[in-house]
């Protein structure tokens, strides 16, 4: 407000014309031209200065002149509070808001910035880290001692017959009762195929024999030994023959052959019968209970904790993404870079329904908008906070020269227009007073 403009400079042409003509007219007394010219200077140089006084007295007091001058100054409180209404209502307008909200479309910005390398790789090191700084912050010794009495919970709360029926299942709708089966009956084919089995059968059939001797009469007895005498039973044969026919039989249930499948359902109708009985429920409940009792999980848990922390805290980040790029999970022996690569896999799910026009892009989206709407609302009267304390804070100087300067160039035409409507209309009433023929 301060520094000299163009109106300040119009304004002493005025005034140096206004002299000038003032001195022409003491020459030229009766002159119309000089009386025309002061007239018109005259004009001038009060439009000027009025305006100039007009504009002055927004600001402060001209030449110290106390009524109704310095108005912004004076109606300071009264100014901030139609600044802080005209900024929340006008350019911060929910119209104006939910408008710019709906012109600015931030869904595909967010799946840009989420598909760039860095936010992959950034996204994905700082959920590593989190994991590795919760895994090396837990005390092994008590978080073992609490996942195992939660593991022994569990195992003692199962159903018992819940549990033979998970089981019973799991194992006939995988046939994995078959592969038992299956591997009984190969592992006694390996026993009754050693020498040692036919020594057992020839040894079992001697037996067999002595014992029926022992209670036969004395002619049956004669009878026996003749025929042992003369090689008619021969023991040591016939459990070579049983031996074989054990083996061809053990062979035929190995194969899926009619016996086999008769012979599976027939185990499988007894297991069933047996696992109803309330014999064999106490039997799985005292083994849940001794297993629940005598498992060593404390000291398994808390070494492979120690395993998990040590396999997380040496893996490099940018080597595991490298591998996640190029290979799959299948092979991965580390713990850790595995983790990576797990980070890595949901990342990519996350881009594809953040990308693709599914229900979860669709809930985001809405999700973003409601939260972008919600914070611009709430930031409504905020706006309203920092520029009431913002123009507060404001001496009355800076206040004026803060509203000066936006329309500084308007205040100058103001001026100017002052000097310039007023020499025009000077002109005009001198031409109309002689027009009457009346004298200035």
């Amino acid at each position: 407000m301060n520094r000299w403009n163009n109106a300040d400079t119009t304004l002493l042409c005025a005034a140096l014309c206004f002299l000038a003509a003032v001195g022409i007219k003491v020459t030229f007394p009766g002159n119309v031209v000089a009386e025309g010219l002061l007239f018109v200077t005259e004009a001038a140089l009060v439009g000027g200065i009025a305006d100039w006084f007009a504009v002055t007295a927004l600001f402060k007091k001209p030449l110290g002149f106390p009524f109704h001058t310095a108005i912004l100054p004076r109606r300071r409180k009264d100014f901030v509070k139609a600044s802080v209404v005209m900024v929340q209502q006008e350019f911060f307008s929910r119209r104006t808001i939910f408008k710019k909200l709906g012109d600015f479309k931030l869904m595909p910005r967010i799946v840009d910035y989420f598909a760039r390398e860095s936010t992959r790789k950034l996204a994905v090191t700082e959920l590593f880290n989190v994991v590795k700084k919760y895994v090396a912050a837990q005390n092994k010794e008590t978080r073992s001692k609490q996942i195992a009495n939660e593991l022994r919970r569990i195992i003692r709360d199962i159903p018992a017959q819940g549990l033979i029926d998970d089981f019973g299942g799991h194992f006939k709708r995988n046939n994995k009762d078959r592969e038992i089966f299956i591997g009984i009956v190969k592992a006694m084919r390996k026993t009754a195929a050693k020498p040692e089995t036919c020594d057992k059968l020839q040894a079992i059939l001697e037996e067999y024999a002595n014992e029926k001797t022992k209670n036969m009469g004395g002619f049956s007895i004669l009878m026996a030994g003749l025929a042992q005498m003369l090689d008619l039973v021969n023991f040591e044969e016939a459990a070579r023959i049983m031996q074989v026919q054990l083996l061809k039989l053990l062979d035929e249930l190995a194969l899926d052959t009619q016996l086999h499948r008769r012979t599976l359902n027939e185990c499988r109708m007894k297991i069933s019968e047996l696992s109803a009985t309330p014999e064999f429920k106490d039997l799985v409940e005292r083994i849940q209970i001794d297993a629940a009792t005598a498992l060593p999980l404390e000291e398994a848990i808390e070494l492979a904790l120690i395993h998990l922390e040590k396999q997380i805290s040496t893996v490099d980040i940018e080597e595991a993404l490298a591998k996640a790029a190029k290979s799959h999970k299948h092979g991965v022996k580390s713990l850790g870079v595995l983790l990576v690569q797990v980070f890595n896999d949901e990342y990519d799910r996350f881009l594809t329904l953040l990308r693709e026009d599914t229900p979860a892009r669709a809930a985001f989206e809405k999700f973003l908008d409601e939260l972008t709407a919600r914070a611009a609302l709430h930031a409504q009267p905020l706006v309203g906070t920092v520029a009431r304390s913002a123009l507060n804070r404001l001496t009355e100087e800076q206040l004026n020269n803060l509203v000066y300067d936006k329309a500084e160039q308007d205040f100058i035409w103001i001026r100017l227009n002052g000097s310039i409507v007023g020499s025009v209309v000077g002109l005009a009433i001198f031409i109309l007073i002689k027009a009457a023929g009346l004298s200035v």
